[in-house]
């Protein structure tokens, strides 16, 4: 084992990440939020929405889009289409 292959090595130690674990695809405004989550529902994917409050201007600004891990880049690449 070279010395690359132990730095990868050292740096890559952890559990592995779990392939459901939701993680954020995309912030949008929030007039645009629920139909972006509805396409991506459409489309077959596991996703979940919610709006974000924006503590200073007391309002709800903008509408954050969830997937599970493994459906990121399928969802992406459709959001690069339709967006």
């Amino acid at each position: 084992m070279g010395i690359l292959q132990k730095f990868y090595a050292l740096i890559s130690k952890g559990p592995p990440a779990d392939p459901n674990q939701p993680v954020e695809l995309i912030v949008v405004s929030g007039p645009s939020g629920p139909m972006t989550l509805a396409t991506l529902r459409e489309h077959g994917f596991t996703a979940t929405g919610h709006e974000t409050y924006n503590v200073l201007s007391r309002t709800t600004t903008n509408f954050r889009i969830l997937v599970p891990r493994h459906e990121v880049e399928r969802a992406s690449e459709l959001l690069n289409t339709i967006l």
